[in-house]
């Protein structure tokens, strides 16, 4: 029976390695998935463990303590190859080709150590197209003593026929009051500060930090105002405050995926839920949408924010198509 000290949302993850270990039998290709807060990179590095791990007894068929774990852990293991985004520079983290070639030159030669070599690629979305096919010819013909661990929280950016290569394995989503307590130490911030920065995170698909973030959480603020200008005053009321704030396109994006949230936590509201779930500080504007917005009108608004996403990425006007979704949702209350 596996140890009440592994997580739930880990549960699967470990079972896998634990069986791998104990069968010596692992699958080439790894692809550990699932939401932001899952403890990925936690993961990643039992899978690592169970490899190298000189007893192979415990949790992930690892005992965490021996010189081979604490060097995977310290990322020190001649046979463990860690790539991870470069964030060095000025433009978005990202797995450049030349660490790919890197990974690609170490892994064909024969291991140090023992009988594999492991290659695990964190936050494998970050790989740019041309990269990511690189790294395909590589998954498809591996070395018979590699191993390549792929771990990402967005499974559609990683190539379908590199997933198709791949064994999931899936992590489920973090329980918030245990990722909250967590955060209030790394961060410096109380319990009830850091699970609220755990749902935002796990939400909106960021790291916990980023989500509290001063400027975010003014954004976040800006945005359940103008949302509750066009609910309860209509077009009149949000159409100066939004034309005051000159947002730019990357800042009307975030805008249209807060208010999709919103409609989705509303409508929750609207079939029983006493509080939104992730949006605890605002409860008090949604129970206002709740009884102003009909039930059967907020599903056809949440579809329309896909809609101007899809504009706004485009060649629409940024402004005009937020303009235009808050006065459907004006209309939508009778305003």
């Amino acid at each position: 029976m596996v140890d009440s000290t592994v997580p739930n949302h880990h549960r699967i993850a470990e079972r896998i390695a634990r069986m791998a270990r104990s069968r010596d039998k692992y699958a080439q290709s790894i692809l550990i998935h699932g939401p932001l807060g899952s403890d990925h990179k936690e993961v990643a590095t039992h899978f690592g463990q169970s490899v190298f791990c000189e007893s192979g007894i415990g949790d992930f068929g690892a005992c965490g303590d021996c010189r081979d774990c604490r060097r995977v852990r310290e990322r020190k293991h001649p046979d463990w190859i860690w790539v991870e985004p470069d964030r060095s520079g000025k433009g978005l983290p990202n797995i450049s080709m030349e660490m790919v070639r890197n990974l690609q030159d170490r892994i064909i030669l024969n291991p140090f150590e023992g009988n594999r070599v492991v290659g695990c690629l964190f936050e494998a979305e970050k790989m740019r197209p041309e990269t990511a096919n690189s790294l395909l010819k590589l998954v498809e013909e591996p070395p018979h003593h590699a191993l390549f661990i792929l771990v990402t929280d967005n499974l559609e950016r990683i190539l379908p026929t590199i997933r198709s290569r791949c064994l999931p394995v899936p992590l489920g989503p973090p329980d918030p009051k245990i990722l909250g307590a967590r955060l209030s130490g790394e961060l410096g911030i109380s319990e009830e500060e850091g699970q609220q920065a755990a749902l935002w995170a796990i939400q909106e698909g960021l790291s916990p930090s980023e989500a509290i973030s001063e400027s975010l959480c003014e954004l976040r603020d800006d945005s359940v105002e103008i949302l509750d200008l066009a609910i309860r005053m209509g077009e009149h009321a949000f159409l100066p405050y939004l034309k005051s704030r000159k947002y730019p396109r990357e800042t009307n994006l975030v805008l249209i995926r807060f208010f999709r949230d919103f409609l989705s936590e509303t409508l929750l509201m609207g079939e029983g839920r006493e509080e939104p779930l992730t949006y605890r500080s605002h409860s008090e504007s949604f129970r206002v949408w709740t009884r102003s917005l009909p039930p059967e009108r907020i599903p056809d608004l949440i579809d329309l924010t896909f809609e101007f996403e899809e504009g706004i990425n485009g060649y629409a006007n940024p402004t005009h198509s937020l303009v235009t979704f808050l006065s459907q949702v004006s209309q939508a209350t009778g305003h």
